[in-house]
Formats: structure tokens, sequence, C-alpha cells
């Protein structure tokens, strides 16, 4: 039993938003879905086909081949290809590269080699139609060749092998020689681009040497860093002598700073205090080279000759004052004043020759440093192309050689395929394979058999199982019933039961307003619908679960004139009266299918006015009309329903109508569709039910 959405015994919800999401071919072409026995049955039903179509083919190609073939005689012509290994040894010229051998096995049966055998031969059929008596074969890793020739008359056969060997060898000759004069036009192309690209890379290195004042860039650059070095060196020692001169001088300006312009050559008078003065002067000055600048014996000497020369200075202006004092002081230029003025002088000159000389060399330093950089930058380029002018000169010769060596080359007739054995005039016919065209025979009856039961059962479009219920239509399914047979009784009531129990989940809601439940049966044609399956489902129904029921059928112009005072619920549908009729034994009452419904359908508020009419009745099971016959009608009666059954009769009813059907009604919103399969076939119900 399957569970429906509330997790009540019912029936399995299919997915009406993936559904309406789905394209439309993809739709459509699940109504291709069957179930496996349908395919089974098909094969049970046509497997005649597979026993008489094989065999009848495979007799029919038997005798075809017989009849239109006559006896063919093959003569075979055999070759072989020896490989020259040793090509050091001259027999073949550089560069020379082997034929292909797809390549040799085309040559053999080309327009020029069937041309030319006819002619030899004066055949009298053309190169297309010797084409096809002509067969060359060769195994993958094998240079032996065979060559097969066919003919009714066996002496033809072998002179036909073997002369089309022979031209097959000239043509292969010519091939190769065609192959060796390319290979030499090639070599000869290249030597002249080689030599105008010599004469290029000549120029070019020229035209570098004389721009740039150039003998060899070697030697250029070997010159250029000795004297750069040789500079250098000269920088460096004026640097050292010119530092050494500035601090001479530097020496010689302090002394002189020192040093008294001029001195007293004669003093008359000559006091104590002087004395003492010049002798404590004479102190300082050991002391200044004994002891370091802040040592207290030096600073105490220091303070101690101030002091001295401060009062030689006081007493020199009291001896100014008094006039009574008379002395005689003789003063001239002091000469190592004078001495250290010249070697000042010396000093400067020597800097200033100094300085000049460090310019000059410092400019040609950077000269010869620019001519460095410049040379370091053209080395490459003149290296590469002293280089490429060797390398083309080497192949220049070595593509002389090579030209030399093809020429010599194409003097000669060179082919490294040779016969190995003629072919001799056979003796025996070829078989005419009519075994394998009554296998192939045999296979083709096999496929149209298949091919006639396929076509047959994937275009049968009829509902024959649940699978083509739910899952080609995607509508849910109520339930499979059986013809009812004597010997499967119990699998009729059974399929009742069954389906009462699938709807229980639609049973149990009800309609929900206090009113009767509204079920229609809703089929695509009035003969898709077997009345006494639905009585007998309303019975079920009425035991299972102790419900009454009452039945609308649908009528016709013609059927209501063929009945007598028919039960109509038109009036009390349009309102024309306030009573609905009253249902007979049958529990039926009938919908007039008239002008007024087409004029006027009744509204939704109308149609629900049936649920409320039967209070007595818990269920109304309508029967509607054909689907064609007022489609919009047939769509409203199944959208105000609680519950749209669609009958389908087994192996009559077309998915595809039933299809266009579920899209209409899906259209008006119709919900809680099911789908209810009748007179099943009691063996196919039974293997589709397991």
């Amino acid at each position: 039993m399957i569970l429906s959405d509330n997790g009540q015994p019912g029936l399995a919800p299919v997915s009406q938003d993936r559904e309406t999401s789905e394209p439309a071919i993809i739709r459509f072409t699940r109504l291709f879905k069957r179930d496996l026995w349908c395919w089974v049955n098909a094969l049970q039903k046509l497997w005649w086909l597979f026993a008489i179509f094989p065999l009848l083919f495979a007799v029919i190609f038997f005798f075809f081949r017989t009849m239109t073939t006559s006896s063919v005689f093959v003569a075979n012509c055999g070759l072989i290809r020896q490989e020259v290994t040793d090509n050091r040894s001259g027999v073949l010229p550089p560069g020379y590269v082997h034929v292909q051998k797809s390549i040799i096995v085309n040559l053999f049966k080309s327009r020029a080699v069937l041309e030319e055998t006819v002619k030899r031969l004066s055949l009298p059929y053309t190169a297309e139609q010797l084409f096809n008596n002509i067969e060359v074969k060769s195994e993958k890793n094998s240079d032996y060749y065979i060559v097969s020739a066919m003919s009714k008359d066996p002496t033809i056969a072998a002179t036909l092998a073997n002369t089309l060997s022979d031209v097959f060898i000239d043509e292969y000759k010519k091939l190769i020689r065609k192959n060796l004069e390319d290979l030499n036009d090639s070599y000869v192309r290249t030597q002249n681009e080689m030599e105008k690209q010599q004469v290029e890379l000549n120029e070019k290195l020229k035209d570098l040497s004389a721009e740039n004042n150039l003998t060899t860039i070697d030697s250029d650059i070997a010159f250029n860093n000795q004297r750069l070095l040789y500079i250098e060196d000269q920088l460096a020692k004026m640097s050292s002598t010119l530092d050494s001169s500035r601090q001479a001088l530097y020496e010689l300006q302090g002394e002189l700073a020192n040093t008294e312009e001029e001195i007293v050559s004669l003093r008359e008078k000559s006091t104590a205090a002087e004395d003492e003065l010049t002798r404590a002067q004479s102190t300082l000055n050991s002391y200044e080279q004994i002891y370091a600048p802040h040592n207290p014996i030096l600073i105490q000497q220091r303070q101690f000759v101030k002091q001295l020369k401060d009062a030689l200075e006081k007493a020199q202006e009291e001896e100014d004052v008094d006039s009574d004092v008379n002395s005689k002081v003789v003063i001239s230029r002091n000469p190592a004043y004078t001495q250290l003025l010249v070697s000042i002088a010396s000093k400067k000159a020597e800097i200033t020759a100094l300085t000049n000389d460090i310019k000059l060399n410092n400019d040609m330093a950077v000269q010869l440093r620019a001519r460095r950089e410049l040379l370091s930058k053209l080395q490459p380029s003149i290296r590469q192309i002293e280089a490429d002018l060797a390398q083309n000169k080497e192949q220049i010769n070595r593509t002389k050689v090579q030209i030399v060596t093809i020429r010599n080359f194409l003097d000669r007739s060179f082919s490294d395929i040779s016969i190995q054995e003629l072919a001799k005039a056979p003796t025996v016919p070829l078989g005419r394979k009519r075994g394998v065209w009554t296998a192939v025979g045999f296979m083709l009856g096999a496929f149209i058999a298949s091919l006639i039961l396929f076509g047959s059962e994937i275009f049968n479009l009829t509902v024959r199982s649940n699978v083509d219920v739910e899952d080609a239509l995607r509508i849910k399914s109520l339930g499979m019933i059986p013809v009812l047979e004597q010997a499967h009784r119990a699998n009729y009531y059974s399929a009742l039961q069954t389906m009462v129990s699938n709807g229980e989940s639609y049973f149990s809601k009800g309609s929900g307003d206090g009113g009767s439940m509204l079920i229609v049966f809703a089929p695509n044609k009035r003969a898709d619908m077997d009345e006494k399956a639905r009585e007998e489902f309303c019975e079920t129904l009425k035991i299972r679960m102790g419900w009454k029921y009452v039945i609308v059928s649908p009528l016709t112009e013609e059927e209501f004139n063929s009945k007598q005072t028919p039960l109509l619920i038109n009036d009390y549908l349009y309102q024309f009266t306030d009573e609905a009729p009253k249902p007979g034994k049958d529990r039926t009452v009938y919908f007039r299918l008239d002008d007024l419904s087409f004029i006027s359908p009744p509204t939704d508020e109308q149609i629900k006015r049936i649920k409320t009419a039967y209070k007595s009745t818990q269920v109304i099971v309508w029967d509607l009309f054909d689907f064609e016959l007022h489609r919009q009608l047939y769509a409203e009666i199944a959208r105000n329903a609680d519950l749209t059954i669609i009958p389908m009769k087994y192996a009559q009813t077309s998915k595809l109508t039933i299809f266009r059907n579920l899209q209409f009604l899906k259209s008006f919103h119709v919900k809680d569709i099911v789908g209810l399969l009748y007179q099943v076939n009691n063996k196919h119900y039974s293997k589709v039910t397991l």
C-alpha cells in the first residue's frame, strides 16, 4: 500500500512543480516510457519474426551471391623492401628520407601506375575498373608487399600482377628521383640564402669596425685596459704625492706663523730678567718635546714663562719712562723666516703642477673607461657576428658537398624495392564467400526483426500499466482493474478493494463544507468509460466506507430522445427549481448536454449546489461527457470536484490523448487528478503487479 502526502494510506505524490518547470519536449518524451513486461509481451507476440526473417534473409543472400558471382582467379606477386642501414657508406645521399609505407601502398593503386599498366597490356577496360581488381597487402611491421590481381583468366591475372609490379618500381624510382631533386633544390636555396647572409654579416662587421675605430675587438680591449691600468697607477701615485706636499705646506705655514720676521742682531744692554726668560723658554721647548700637552709639569712651565714675560714687559715700560737709562739695539731680517718663505713657494708650485697632472690623467681615464664600456657593449655583438660568419661558412661548405653528392646520385637509378617472387597463373579459383554473405543475411534479418519489434512497441502509446500512468503521464494511479473472468474473480475484486484503499486519503477529506463529496470520472471519450467497473467501484466504496452514492450520468440529445422521462438535474443546476431530482433504484440522475449548457455553462456556484443537493448521500459520482464535446464545461466541473478520476481502457486509450487532456485540465488548475486502468488482460495484470 502506498502512503499519501499526510502519511495516511493512499497514493504517492507526483511533483507538480518539477513537471511544470520541465520543457514541453521532455514531458512529451516521457510518454514513451513503459513497463518492462510490455517489451516482454511484445517479444512473445512477435517471436515468429526472429524465427523466419534471419533464415529467410540468409537463404536470399546465399542464392544472390551464387547467382551474381562467377569463378575468379587471383595471382600474387611478392615485392620486398631492403632497408639500407649504413648511410655512411655513400650508398644514399645525405638528407635522403625513406618513403613512408602508407605512400608506397597508395602508389601501387595510383592513377599513373594503373593507366600505364592498362597501356602496356592493352586491356579492354579503364584504370577505374582495374582499381577494383587490384589489392595490395602488407603487414604492419613487415617490408614484404603482396600484389594480388583478380581476373576470370588465370594467365591474365598473373600477367597483370607482374606488369603492375614492374610499373610500380618504375614509378617508385621516379618518386625517389623527384624527392632527391626537391632535396637538391632545397640545398641550393639554402646555400644561396647562407651566402647572402654571409655578405650581410661581413658588411655589418665592417660598418661596426669603421664606426668605432676598431681593428680587432680583443686587441683593442687589451690595449685599452693596459693604458687604463697605467693611468690609474699614475693617478694613485700623484694623489699620494699631492697629499704629502699639502701636509708639508701646512707644516711650513705653521712654522712660518711661529717665526719672527725680524730679530735683534745687537743689544748692548741685557738685563738679568731677559736672560732668565730665555732660559725658561729653552726649558719650555725641551718640556714640549718630552711631555704631553696636558702634563702638569708642562703646564707649570708655561705659566712660569708667562709670568716672566709679563714682568719683563712691565720693566720695559718703566725704562721707557726713565729717560736717563741708555741702551743700544740693532734689528735685522730673520734668515729662518726667509728660508721658510722660499720653501713654501716651492711647495705651492709643486702642488699646482701635481694638480694639473692629476686633472689631465683623470680626463684621460674617463675617456679610457668610456672606451672600455663601448668595447664591452660591442663585444657580444661582434663575437656573435664572427661566430655566425664561421658557422655560415662551415654550413656553406657542408651544403656544397651535399649538393655534389646528390647530383652524383641522381645519375644512378636507385630503388630499395625489388620483385622477390613473380606471380604464376593460379589453378584454383577464388572462393565466393557465400558463407560470409549468408551470415550477413542472417544478421540483417535479425536486425530487421528487431527493428519491427522495436517500432511496433515504441510507437504503441496505449496505456497498459501503472508505469504508463505514473511515470509517463505523471498522475497518480488509483488502481488497475483486470477483466472479470471466472478463473480470476479474486484478482478483479481485489483490484476494487485496492482502488478504494489507495483513495482513502481523498475519501477521508470529503468536501469539507458539510455537503457530499464530488468524484468526477473524466474520460477522454465515452468509449474509455467502463460503467460496470464504475458501479462495482461505487458498491465497493459503499461496503468499505458505509457511504451512499448518487451517480450523475451525461446525456446527449440522441440519448435523451431515446430515454423515457429521464431524471434530469439541469433545472436544479440552472436554478429553475429548488429541488434536485431524487435518484431511482439505480441511484442515477442525468445531466443533459443541451443548447443551454453551450450558451451559458453552469458557474462554480451552480456546480457546488450539487454537493448540498443530496444530503442523505456522502458521495456524488459524476460521469462526464466526451472531452471534445465541451472542453470548458468539462474542465469547470473537474475543477470543482474533490477527486477527478481519468478512466483508461487497457491497450486502447492513447497516452497522447490523455496527455492533451491533462494539459488542458492543469491550465484550469484542476488538482487531485488520478488515473484508473480498466479491463487489463489477466496474464498481463499478473506480471505488471508483481
